[in-house]
Order: C-alpha cells, then structure tokens, then sequence
C-alpha cells in the first residue's frame, strides 16, 4: 500500500506536469480548445515551472512550511498522519494508508477538464470511527483560474479528521492556497475565499422532518384503510347494517380532470361534460347526468364510506388508466404536454450532470453539433406549456361562462385551483426540504442540506406561488423549477380579465390582450438592454443575474400565455365553423391549405431553437455575448413567434388539417402519461438530485448512450414516483373535492 500510495503521487506530478507544459504550445495542444482557455503571455515559461517531488519527505517539509504560520489542530494532525507512514506502531501507519488512499486524486482526463477528484466515500466511513481517531467524508470545492483567465471549479472529496471540521479551519484553507498558488499560480491559481466545504453529517428527526413524515403516514394510512373498505365494502355494510347505496360519484372516470387546470396540470381533454363546474356550486344545476341518491345516502356511514373510498387504489389506479374520450375533446395537446415534459426533462438531466462532469470540454464537441441545441437551447418547452394554460383557461372558461356567471363560480374557479395545485405541491416539498437526506449516503449529499435549509427558510414563498420574486436571489429557492408554478398561477389569476373581455366585447378584448402582449414584449427589450443581458440564458454571461430579472418573471413570460388565451377564444368561437368548412373540402383542397401552415409554423420553431447557434458557439468559444440587437430581438419575438406557432398548430388539430401529426399527438396512450405531467415536473429534479448527490464517481458526456441510460432511467423513476403521487394524494384530494358538488335531484 505504501508503495502504491508513492506511486499515485508520482503518477499525479507527471500528469500535472505534462499537462501545464502542453498548455504552452498552442499547435501541441490535442483538443480544440478555445482561445481563453490558455494565455500565452502568462504561461510561456510554464515549461520552466518545476514541481515539487511529491515523495514523503517533500510533503513533509511542505506542510512544516505551512505550519510556520499555523499551528492548529487541524495542520498537526495532518502533518501527523503524513510522518506516520513508515511508523512501527502498525495503527498509526495503517490509520496514514487509509486516509491517504481514500483521498480524491487527479485522475484520468485532465486535458478533458476533468477537475473533479472523488475520493472513495465508503473506504472513509468505514474509519469514521477508528481507534486512531474519527473521520469523516467532506467535500472542497474550489474556484480556480486555469491559465490566469478561464474559470474552472475544483472539487475534492476525502477523508477530514474531526479537526479539520472544528475550530477556524479557514485558516488552514488560507495556508494550503497559499501554498498550491506559490507552486501552481502561474497555472493555475486558486482564489482565495471561494471555497465552500462541506461533511457529511447525520439527518436529525426536527419538528419540520417529524411533521413531515406524519403527513405521509397518514395519507399512507388513508390509502390502506380506502383499499380495504373497497374491497370489502359488502361485509362493512352488512356488518353495519346499511341498505345497498343506488348511487354514484358526480364525476366519474375523468374525475381528476378539471375546468381550470392548466396545460400540465389537466388530467385530460377540455371536454366540460364530465367535469366539475363551479357553476353548480351557485345554482345546483349539475351537468353530469343523473344523480341517484337513496334515502341513505346522508347517513354516518355512507358518508365514510365515501370519505375512505377516494383513497381506494382501485378507484385511482382505475381513472389514471382510463384512456375513454368524449367527441370534443381537444386530445392533440395529450402528446404535446407529454413531450414537452420529456423536453424539460432532458436539458435538466444535462444541466445538472455538468456539476459533475469528468470531461465538460467535451460539451464543446457536443454544443457544435447543432442538433445537440434542441438540448442546449430547449428553453422554448417551457413556452409550450404557458401556452398550453392558457389555450385550455380561456376555451373552457369561456364554455362555462356562455352558461352563467355567479359570484360562487368566481370563488371556486380560485379556490378549486389552488387546493389542487398545492396540496400535491406541498407533498413534494415536505420530502425534499425535510426527509430527502434521510434517504441519501454518498460524498455530496450534503449539498442536499443547502436545498433544504432554503425549504425551511422559504417554504411559505412556494405555498404563496412568489418565490419567482421571494427571495430575492434566484439560487435560494426551494425545489428549483417550482419559479414555472409560481408565473403559473400569478397568469391564471388575472386570466379572467382578458377572457371576460374577449367574451363580453370581442374586439376591445382582441386589443387588451395584443397591447399585453405587445408591453410584455417592450419590457424584454428595455430590461435586455439596461441590464446589457444576452439574448438568452444558455448565451450569456450573466445569466445568473438574467435568470432573476428576466427568465422568471411573468410579465416577461406572459407572452405565450396571452396568445394561448386568444387562440382558445378563436377555437371556442369559431372552433366549429372551421370545422364544418374543413370536412367540405376535397382532400387535395385540405393538403393543399395545412401544408404550407405546417410548414410555416414548423419553421417559425426551428428558428427559435437554432437561430442561436452562432452565438452560443462564439458565446462558448470566444466569451463573446450576442450583440445588442440580436439580443434584445431574441428577447422580444422568441416566446412570442413559438407561442403563435404552436397555437396554430393545435387549431390545425382541431379543425381536421392535421392529418398525421393530429393522429400521433391524439394517439390514446398519451392520456394516461399525460395525468402524470404536472407530478413529473415536481418530481424530475428531486430523481437528478437523488443520482447526484449520492453518485461515487463522475459522470462523462460521452459517448451519447451514456447520457441516453441515464436520461431514461430519470424519466422512468420520474413517472413511477409520479404515479405513487397521482393515486395516493392527486387523485384522492379530487375525490374529495368532488363530493362538496353532490346534489341530490328532486
């Protein structure tokens, strides 16, 4: 083992060595890397740098000279463990070779960026508590400037004696970059006060976590219990000595489907036949059929014997598969919205593996073949689903306010929303800010602690949906895509007001919602110039501070929101005399008209998508953002011209022009996934989180098939977790909720 140790020191002198010296000469180099990645007027005397021997006796005496200036004891003990290498007391030696070999070291890779050096996290636990003295795994990472200029993080993970965690350990931090910076600095130089650490650390059981765990045991419960009284219901019933029920639910297998969802959250087609309308909470007029109600119906154990029965998995299981449609329905957005996700799932899935990428430069390879940016510029699936909420909000809200307006519709279109929305919502924020580092054990779990102390911090932010404007710095929110749910529900609130208008005065409401959507788009263009911002987040340097002002906020995002709402009012005014003039046609009149629609809207995406790809390349290569006008026209036209595109794409669909697209986007199997897209949007991060945070070893962008496992291997446990989610808590809550609108029929 020692001479093994010995040989992983030699072995990463010559590696360093070879690769600073490589950095020199531009023609040796053997990537095609990007100018800023090496200075030659900083590096042409790296050949000269000499590197230490990395033998015992020369990290002896480098620690001895950091200690000069730090006695602590945390650099005694490490300088402890170094000179106790070739001691005859055989723990203390033992005790050095397991702590030096479960370090992280350079690897392989490095001219690939490879700046991740994991340490082997289980050989570390497994001398947390030796004899020799307690230990544990932590992680350092650390900025850096390779070459003087290109910035680069480093992370460490390995075993920290328990004084290294203790007392003023920013000294030793100081000392060590001291020391790595006078030997490396010309190469690579660490800069001081941007290290973070962290070790692992038991979960403890607060009152967050024990709150929690008693909101999931009782669901859990109630899940059992509803199970077994459906199953035995017959024998409860004798047993109690109740009649037979002649009765049955207002809604029924589209139960789950709402009026007012919005584009993920809807567990099927607009049709309103089947669904709940806060018009009958007014008037009492039910649109559902029949409801026979026995005069038993009122009883003790009737109405616990409903209660229990919504959280049946009979019942849920039962209406999740469901694949039976109604004439009217709008099925093409099924594919859409399932799609779509799938889109956001895989750019996430990229995005986040590039914390823990052993080759990020090869990203460079990827990022210049252009049908790699349907990956790195798929910021537009988000577009799709605001679009989508807003299409299906105004279609259905304008059916429903042709039959009646009540103050009591009013008051449930917002409350209905809301429980819905929130109850599965606040599920998925008890176990990821409070249980998830429960259930984790690896190197980097406790990065889950950050996520979580802003959960603990911030939950009331989420519950509110203001967390796109609270806090105030946009790496602090709690479950990071939720910012979507928050612009959501702040559009869905002021929707009425545009719908109303379109309904009651057509052209004023026509000219209210271009003026909106014209001001959102000027708000783009004045935030993208005053704050110099690229044309996008994936193209521009600043894109943490473009994320706060721009991305995620909704007078920026509203643009396709707004056209949805219009090209809903057009489908429900016109919907059927489109229809009706379109089955009249002859079908080279039908080909003849959808294609160069087709074609045209198909275009208008591929450029939204693509049109940045010289940018992103010069913005990847050279650190050159856009200018100003691409940037402010991106800005201004990108959401708006995919929203148009879309939308017409979908009254393509529904008025007969959408021959095998319309086929494929309504095939019925979509319906079933399609229940699960809001469930798969909350959920997809927290299965990458899970991945990463426990993963012993880095993650490589190449070859595609690796990525490719591991994209469909998160979606797959991203929709299981989300059917767990849709019969235990999503459907049952609509149950519930379905039985405040039983009327019983005079």
């Amino acid at each position: 083992l020692l001479y093994t140790i010995k040989f992983e020191l030699m072995l990463t002198r010559f590696l360093l060595t070879t690769c600073l010296v490589l950095l020199v000469d531009s023609q040796r180099f053997p990537v095609d890397l990007p100018k800023p990645w090496y200075d030659e007027g900083q590096l042409h005397n790296i050949s000269n740098l000499t590197l230490p021997d990395f033998d015992m006796e020369t990290l002896k005496k480098l620690l001895e000279e950091v200690m000069v200036g730090d006695q602590s004891p945390c650099m005694t003990k490490l300088y402890s463990l170094l000179t106790n290498f070739q001691s005859t007391d055989p723990v203390k030696a033992l005790e050095s070779l397991y702590f030096a070999d479960a370090a992280g070291k350079p690897g392989s890779g490095l001219l690939s960026g490879n700046s991740i050096m994991v340490g082997d996290y289980d050989q570390c636990m497994s001398m947390k508590n030796s004899s020799a003295g307690y230990y544990d795994s932590c992680v350092i990472t650390a900025s850096a400037l390779l070459g003087g200029r290109y910035p680069i993080i480093i992370q460490w993970s390995g075993c920290l004696p328990l004084e290294c965690r203790v007392g003023n350990a920013s000294d030793v931090e100081t000392e060590i970059y001291n020391l790595v910076n006078k030997y490396l600095g010309k190469a690579l130089y660490l800069i001081p006060g941007k290290a973070t650490r962290s070790c692992s650390a038991a979960m403890t059981w607060d009152v967050g976590a024990i709150i929690a765990a008693t909101v999931l045991s009782l669901f859990a419960l109630l899940v059992l219990i509803g199970t077994l009284w459906y199953c035995f219901e017959p024998v409860i019933k004798s047993f109690f000595k109740v009649p037979p029920e002649d009765t049955k639910l207002l809604v029924q297998n589209d139960e789950a489907e709402n009026l007012y969802e919005d584009a993920i959250t809807q567990n099927g087609g607009p049709d309103e036949s089947d669904q709940i309308k806060p018009a009958a909470v007014g008037n009492g007029v039910g649109k559902t059929g029949a409801v026979d109600v026995s005069p038993d119906d009122s009883s003790c154990s009737a109405r616990v014997g409903r209660f229990f029965k919504c959280f049946a998995l009979q019942k849920t299981l039962a209406m999740l598969t469901s694949t039976d449609t109604k004439p009217g329905q709008i099925l093409c957005i099924n594919g859409i919205r399932v799609l779509s996700i799938n889109w956001v799932v895989l750019g996430h899935t990229y995005f986040l593996m590039s914390y823990f990428s052993a080759d990020p430069f090869y990203a460079m390879t990827l990022i210049k073949r252009r049908n790699f940016h349907l990956v790195y510029n798929g910021l537009p699936s988000v577009d799709s689903f605001f679009t989508l909420s807003g299409f299906l909000v105004a279609y259905l809200l304008l059916k429903q306010l042709k039959r009646g307006m009540n103050p009591l519709m009013w008051v449930a279109y917002y409350i209905h929303r809301y429980v819905r929305l929130t109850v599965r919502y606040v599920m998925v924020i008890l176990v990821e800010g409070f249980l998830y580092r429960l259930w984790m054990e690896g190197p980097f779990i406790n990065w889950a602690s950050t996520e979580e102390s802003f959960c603990k911090d911030y939950w009331w932010a989420n519950i509110l949906y203001v967390n796109n404007f609270f806090p105030k710095m946009a790496d602090k929110v709690c479950i990071g895509q939720s910012w979507y749910l928050s612009n959501d529900m702040q559009m869905y609130l002021i929707a009425p007001v545009f719908i109303v208008l379109l309904f009651k005065k057509p052209l004023g409401g026509m000219i209210t919602n271009v003026s909106a959507i014209i001001a959102s788009m000027i708000v783009s263009a004045v935030l993208t110039y005053h704050y110099n911002l690229g044309p996008s987040t994936v193209s521009d340097i600043n894109a943490g501070d473009e994320f706060y002002i721009l991305y995620n906020k909704p007078y920026v995002r509203i643009t396709p929101y707004l056209v949805g709402i219009i090209g809903g009012w057009i489908l429900w005014r016109y919907g059927q005399k489109m229809t009706g003039a379109v089955l009249r046609l002859a079908t080279w009149k039908k080909v003849l008209i959808a294609t160069p629609l087709w074609l045209a809207t198909a275009a208008i995406q591929y450029a939204v998508v693509f049109g940045l790809y010289d940018d992103i390349i010069h913005f990847v290569t050279e650190q050159k953002t856009a200018s100003m006008v691409d940037s402010i026209s991106y800005q201004m036209l990108a959401r708006f011209t995919w929203g148009t595109a879309l939308t017409v794409q979908i009254l393509l669909c529904q008025c007969g022009l959408g021959g095998f697209i319309n086929s494929l986007l309504s095939w019925k199997g979509w319906l079933v996934l399609a229940r699960l897209t809001y469930a798969v949007y909350l959920l997809h991060f927290g299965m990458l989180y899970f991945m990463l945070y426990e993963t012993r070893h880095a993650f490589y962008f190449t070859p595609d098939y690796n990525v490719a496992l591991i994209y469909l291997g998160i979606l797959m446990m991203s929709y299981l977790a989300a059917t767990v989610l849709f019969v235990t808590v999503e459907q049952p809550v609509a149950l519930l909720e379905s039985l405040g609108y039983r009327k019983p029929q005079k």
